[in-house]
């Protein structure tokens, strides 16, 4: 049991981060540096091993070369931000307005879209400085092992897992559904009423749960993967501005429809009176906030960017703004789709199936109607293409790490024919083909056969735990214990002190206890709201522990110092550079503690249903992991047992009994080194692997 502990909490160290951060360069050993939140290189030699490992690389011959074991590096900002749009944009313009409009809010969604935008915004902000601080693939599940632990890059792992293939899946059920509905509405308009052939409407819809089409359009998104990667790339980025087109369509057509400016418009019931009331009496300003609730979940995939990290052409700079800006894109487009849709009709009337479509056919315009009903079946696949795309890295990240068989991170390298001289072209990017078979196969049959009834409540309360633990990681490197800055180091403390002394809680008050409080209070904050039936006892309880996790936000800005966060310096990005400066949230860490509260808060009122999915499903996959993974990990394997301990010039990564000092020493600063060292042997060992580290980043680095 020690030993699963031992092993559960140990979090990678940062020699094996800079490696994995490189896998996917043009030449696998890219010089980088560990930089100071100011920008200073906090190496006064300059460089890293990596640079060693590029002169010792200039000297091998083409055919001695070490193979690259990560796809290259490829993805441009346009890139990164067609696939986060590609991920969030879909039901929540075409289904999702409709819902709002007509069940919850009226005009005023637009409002709840806004509303939960920010909410999505708290975490978003936190997901672009870690992504900065740590440019590789896996997001979460990487921030959380190099900052909280392996167990909770597993816990991680899972809730991405619902996220990525768990929503694919539900995704591909949900167009198949609205694929036959199609397919029988057209037939039915143009032979006059009469129902599809037999044969062919029992092909569409067997029965028993089972959903042909679902599966059909998730084999081919896997199929697409499998053609390549810069081939599902154009197709991501065509199909991502198709729909952005067409929802741009349907703004522009609302307000046209709307203003009477159009012949005959008048006639219609398009009119901006429409709005008025703005926020209807029997919704009322609750009705926002409960739509807020729902529409939440129209910007989940925007940290589907962070995933792709590991391919990103200058990811330090690119990923953050790529999570930016689609969260600004999604705002603005689901806001004016709001205002457009309940423009078109009164918000009694819209349909909360199929919004806009009957929306253009009240207002006579059955060719729109047309048109954005087929433009819904032809952009809607884009979401499972980008979740199966994303789950496949996260399955390679966690290769990388061991957790999973080695066989997700294998690397083909295809040759494919040119169009327009038939010479045969290799592919220079590399495509995880096992892991997108795999995961293909196994998204077409939950697709197919797997209805998901309750599915819904358990990837939303997934999602809502990984956005916490995303806002946890960003606290753990921004800040250190107050035990460590209080009153003298612990060892000073008389250890006979009582144990309601302050100098005793303030020494048995670390970080990570903090963090528990800093989520368990918004929780039982949740649940209060949520399950007591007395008003007034709910209301006083909710604000209660909603004023303690201020308390414990407010002790954390007041007495943990914040520490400088370590982050990489590619040469490319212009961060070697002095006084040149990443991106880092603002308001840390109020904004963050803010996301954490919000995240838990929802996630009590998911329902009781999915809560006890969420951790029915987590303790499967932690008993999994205890099981047959634990121990087994690149990070806690037996020394020397794994090729990727050696470093440039015979050297090995530093046992794993050392990891955590010689990460805190990285993530702390060298300052702190000295005091959070001490005079025991264990100590010594630690002021050998320092040494051992400033030795081997003895070559100097450039950066251009």
């Amino acid at each position: 049991m020690n030993s699963f502990i031992e092993n559960a909490l140990t979090r990678k160290p940062l020699q094996l981060v800079r490696k994995q951060a490189h896998l996917g360069d043009e030449s696998r050993y890219t010089p980088v540096a560990i930089l100071s939140a100011g920008g200073e290189d906090t190496n006064e030699e300059g460089g890293g091993y990596f640079a060693a490992a590029a002169h010792n690389e200039s000297d091998r011959t083409p055919n001695t070369a070490t193979p690259r074991e990560a796809p290259l590096r490829h993805m441009s900002l346009f890139d990164l931000v067609a696939f986060g749009v590609g991920c969030t944009i879909g039901s929540g313009v075409f289904v999702l307005a409709g819902v709002a409009a007509h069940s919850y809010a009226g005009p005023s969604s637009s409002i709840s879209y806004l509303l939960a935008g920010f909410v999505a915004a708290l975490s978003g902000l936190p997901y672009a400085e870690l992504s900065a601080a740590f440019p590789m693939d896996g997001s979460t599940y990487s921030y959380a092992y190099i900052t909280l632990g392996e167990v909770f890059a597993v816990i991680s792992s899972l809730c991405q897992t619902l996220e990525y293939g768990g929503s694919g899946a539900a995704v591909a059920r949900s167009w198949g559904n609205k694929f036959v509905d199609w397919v029988r509405e057209g037939h039915s308009q143009n032979e006059g009423g009469n129902s599809l052939p037999v044969g062919l409407d029992k092909f569409l819809d067997p029965g028993y749960g089972i959903n042909p089409m679902a599966a059909i359009i998730a084999a081919l998104c896997t199929l697409l993967l499998l053609w390549g990667v810069q081939e599902s790339k154009t197709a991501t980025n065509i199909i991502s501005s198709t729909k952005v087109c067409l929802i741009i369509f349907m703004i522009l057509a609302g307000f046209l429809l709307s203003s009477d400016v159009l012949p005959n418009s008048e006639n219609t019931p398009a009119s901006f009176s429409n709005w008025d009331p703005f926020i209807p009496p029997e919704f009322g300003p609750e009705g926002i906030v409960n739509g807020a609730s729902i529409l939440f979940f129209a910007y989940l995939g925007f940290d589907c960017i962070c995933n792709l990290s590991g391919e990103a052409k200058n990811p330090v700079k690119d990923v953050p703004r790529a999570v930016i800006y689609t969260l600004v894109i999604d705002v603005v487009i689901y806001m004016l789709a709001a205002l457009a849709l309940t423009a078109l009709l009164p918000y009694d009337q819209i349909s909360p199936v199929s919004g806009f479509p009957r929306a253009f056919g009240a207002n006579g315009w059955i060719w729109a109607e047309k048109l954005t009903a087929i433009g819904e079946i032809c952009v809607l696949p884009l979401v499972v293409l980008t979740s199966i795309q994303s789950q496949t890295r996260l399955l390679f990240a966690m290769s990388n790490d061991r957790i999973v068989p080695r066989f997700f991170g294998k690397l083909s390298f295809s040759k494919k024919s040119s169009s327009c001289c038939g010479k045969e072209k290799e592919d220079k990017i590399g495509n995880l083909t096992a892991n997108v078979q795999f995961c293909g196969i196994v998204v077409v049959l939950l697709a197919a056969f797997v209805p998901f009834t309750y599915m819904d409540s358990l990837i939303s309360a997934g999602a809502l735990l990984l956005f916490s633990l995303t806002d946890c990681c960003l606290l753990t490197i921004r800040y250190k214990c107050p035990s460590e800055s209080f009153l003298g180091s612990a060892r000073d403390i008389d250890e006979n002190a009582s144990i309601f002394s302050v100098r005793t809680v303030r020494r048995e008050l670390s970080l990570g206890r903090i963090l528990i409080l800093l989520n368990v209070f918004p929780f039982i904050s949740g649940l209060c709201f949520a399950f007591i039936p007395i008003d007034a006892l709910r209301y006083s309880l909710t604000g209660l522990f909603a004023l303690l996790t201020l308390a414990v936000t407010i002790y954390i800005a007041c007495y943990c110092p914040e520490i400088s966060s370590t982050r990489f310096a590619l040469d490319r990005d212009g961060y070697g550079t002095q006084g040149t400066r990443r991106f880092r949230t603002p308001l840390v860490p109020y904004l963050p503690a803010l996301g954490i509260y919000m995240n838990w808060f929802m996630l009590a009122n998911v329902g009781w249903k999915g809560i006890v999915m969420l951790i029915g499903y987590l303790l499967i996959g932690v008993v999994v992991y205890g099981t047959c993974c634990s121990g087994k990990s690149l990070v806690n394997a037996p020394y020397g047992s794994s090729e990727d301990d050696i470093l440039p010039g015979g050297r090995r990564l530093s046992p794993p009994t050392g990891n955590q000092g010689l990460q805190q020493a990285l993530l702390e600063g060298e300052e702190d080194w000295e005091e959070n060292t001490g005079e025991d042997n264990t100590n010594g060992r630690s002021r050998d692997m320092k040494g051992e580290l400033s030795e081997i980043e003895a070559s100097p680095a450039s950066f251009t």
